[in-house]
């Protein structure tokens, strides 16, 4: 059921921003050249005019959101549901392009998998909790490796800011979207913030063996741990519905086979709590070790001449290497002894009939699954390689033929946003300030009135654009959005990071602002240009380096350059930023370099000429037939066509389905709350259904 709310949620998620993002009418990416090349099979009813690109994407969408709701509702649990709403997301992820490549995606696809063919009921519609031992072994090695990985790969990248325990000096304010709590969380003692690194790496690197042991006592007490973590990144960030997804992953870690004590005994429940003990025991000596060959404790002398102490991760490239050579072969070999253990259990229970049979071929496709979930921990380390188990080729086209189901995860690999500090620091314990520069992108336009007849009547200077999301004005708080993932403010972190050469897409979104297009226009929190009574001119890009404001501490004080809030004026403040140089250059929508770099990069140009903008009912941008049959032909939809218009075209369907986006498209996150809610209805509606048929007990 967890898993089916999730599904659901990014399908909800998809389904708001598609027009937008990958409409082939005016989208930013157009997926109707991908959909055409990528799965030719589905554009057969699209070439022959049953049913356009766009209505095929959202009619196969909202086949998703139905089966998730079927699933998340426990009216169906069987394992063609799992499989058919994992290649229903893998279909959406091919075709959003640059907007649908982040690890999250692939993870969804990965666990969709995973559930399909080893933990859900093929036999039977409801899933039950008596065999499910088997398929678990699978799930937990994949949140092994999700966690593990994460926690490799920080040390790996050789990042100063892990090495040095300070990333979340940093992360609060550099994460992509935060959330409303990152700015207070920003504001503790460096103390706290190093001690909380240095939590973060004991808990993905030697708390996940506890993931995948067969003790259920221990493997809880690790899923415990990776949900506390989770939590804490919920309450900070905005990152939709990975770490829900996470926290789902640690559920076939709470059950299944774990104490060995046959129930009905006399002395079950004290054997219980005597391995219970024994095993809490065992992962505080195992942590305790753990946290001994991790980190030591560096002295320096401060610029007081006080001798300091302070925690320093041991742990470098070298040793994470050695680190993955040892011990991730026998944890591969372990796992797939455990899976294979509790198949032979399973078998045995039922040797006499047909489920036997079935049991074995389920113990061996987990077997399978879990081979193809370690490949990718074979590049954690170039010795990897080198221990015998398959020669590098024969890996290498391995990787690649299961690439769609087995992914490397490497999150938070490097921090971003570290400025230079100027000064040295001079607070009590001595260390060295931790300077704040989020890189951001800062849309300015110059922006007109519109009159009735559509013709300009006033001209302003030069005014930033606001988007719903993204950190824009220093006075706007960071927002909670998540479980929704607004896909284009996310991108516009990354392209902070690069140049605009690299970031060919958000040229094409200037392209669709200026041109007018409906459904990209309100990606912006800009009333009136949605409303039409202004319209944009020209565009340009500023890049900016953004820092949360601080309160008035010693540590604040050290730091060169911050923002201190003194006075109770000042907390209307949530950002402080500095202008660092252009990005974008000033463009209109009759640009000729416009125009030849969007040719050379591939988008088609928004509209015919810059002067012929989609009215107000959204039709086409230009009465040219000639021009209209071209680009049918070669793959193109018209520029900037209305949904409602495009609705016509296949009938009520999507007329239905354009009514329920223009409702929840300005709040994504009531879309789907009202969803989950309704499943969760349905569920309990069903619960107590089944509870009233069964056969009531006579007391004499």
């Amino acid at each position: 059921k967890g898993l089916g709310y999730i599904f659901l949620i990014a399908f909800l998620s998809y389904y708001v921003q598609y027009p937008a993002l990958s409409s082939s009418i005016g989208g930013i990416e157009p997926s109707n050249i991908v959909l055409q090349r990528a799965f030719p099979s589905l554009y057969i009813p699209v070439d022959k005019g049953y049913i356009d690109s766009d209505g095929l994407v959202e009619l196969i969408n909202l086949v998703g959101v139905v089966v998730s709701i079927v699933i998340a509702s426990g009216v169906a649990q069987h394992a063609l549901l799992y499989l058919l709403i994992t290649a229903i997301y893998y279909f959406l992820v091919i075709l959003g392009g640059q907007f649908y490549t982040f690890q999250w995606d692939i993870l969804l696809v990965e666990v969709g998998f995973l559930t399909a063919f080893c933990f859900a009921p093929w036999r039977s519609l409801h899933l039950t909790l008596l065999d499910t031992n088997v398929g678990c072994w699978p799930i937990r090695f994949l949140l092994f490796k999700l966690m593990f990985m994460s926690g490799i790969v920080k040390i790996q990248a050789e990042c100063p800011t892990w090495q040095n325990l300070t990333a979340l000096e940093y992360h609060f304010a550099t994460q992509c979207l935060p959330g409303p709590l990152a700015w207070y969380a920003h504001q503790l003692p460096p103390f706290l913030l190093r001690l909380g690194v240095a939590t973060t790496f004991v808990i993905e690197i030697p708390a996940t063996i506890f993931l995948i042991v067969p003790w259920l006592r221990i493997r809880r007490i690790g899923a415990w741990m990776q949900i506390v973590l989770q939590v804490l990144i919920i309450a900070t960030g905005n990152y939709n519905f990975f770490n829900v997804l996470t926290m789902a992953l640690c559920i076939p870690c709470m059950i299944g086979e774990g104490n060995g004590v046959k129930k009905g005994s006399r002395d079950t429940s004290r054997l219980v709590q005597h391995q219970s003990m024994i095993q809490s025991v065992i992962c505080v000596l195992f942590l305790a070790i753990s946290c001994k060959e991790m980190f030591h404790i560096e002295q320096y002398t401060n610029e007081g001449g006080k001798e300091m102490r302070w925690l320093k991760l041991s742990l470098n490239r070298h040793d994470c290497n050695n680190l993955a050579e040892k011990i991730l072969p026998p944890i591969i070999l372990f796992t797939i002894l455990c899976t294979f253990v509790s198949g032979v259990r399973l078998v045995r229970k039922n040797v006499t009939n047909l489920t036997g049979l079935s049991s074995l071929i389920h113990t061996f496709i987990c077997l399978a699954c879990i081979v193809v979930t370690a490949i990718p921990l074979f590049d954690l380390s170039p010795g990897m390689h080198r221990l015998g188990f398959m020669n590098q080729s024969t890996l290498r086209t391995f990787r690649r033929q299961t690439s769609v189901v087995s992914h490397g995860y490497g999150l938070f690999r490097r921090m971003t946003g570290v400025g230079k500090a100027s000064v040295t620091g001079t607070n009590a314990v001595g260390l060295p300030p931790s300077v704040v520069a989020r890189p951001e992108i800062v849309l300015e336009a110059i922006i007109v009135d519109v009159d009735g007849n559509g013709n300009s009547t006033s001209e302003t200077e030069w005014q930033e654009l606001n988007f719903r999301w993204k950190p824009g004005g220093i006075d706007r708080r960071p927002r909670q959005v998540a479980p929704h993932q607004p896909r284009f403010e996310w991108r516009m972190w990354f392209a902070a990071l690069g140049t605009v050469r690299h970031n060919a897409w958000l040229v094409s979104f200037v392209d669709k602002i200026l041109a007018g297009c409906p459904y990209v226009i309100d990606l912006l929190d800009e009333p009136e240009l949605k409303a039409k009574t202004k319209r944009i001119q020209m565009v340009r890009a500023q890049l900016y380096e953004y820092d949360f404001t601080r309160f008035d501490n010693e540590w604040a004080r050290s730091i060169p350059g911050v923002h201190i809030l003194d006075d109770d004026d000042d907390y209307s403040f949530w950002w402080q930023r500095k202008a660092v140089g252009q990005y974008l250059p000033a463009l209109d929508s009759d640009n000729e370099s416009l125009r030849e770099f969007l040719r050379h990069t591939g988008y088609g140009p928004a509209c015919r000429s810059g002067d012929e903008r989609c009215n107000d009912v959204g039709t086409f941008c230009s009465d040219n037939e000639s021009l209209r049959e071209f680009l049918r032909h070669a793959g193109y939809g018209p520029a900037c066509r209305s949904g409602d218009e495009r609705c016509n075209d296949v009938g009520p369907f999507c007329q239905v389905a354009s009514f329920f986006r223009r409702i929840f498209s300005g709040k994504p996150q009531l879309f789907s709350v009202v969803a989950i809610f309704s499943c969760a209805i349905i569920d309990v509606a069903r619960s107590l259904r089944v509870i009233n048929r069964r056969p009531k007990v006579k007391r004499d």
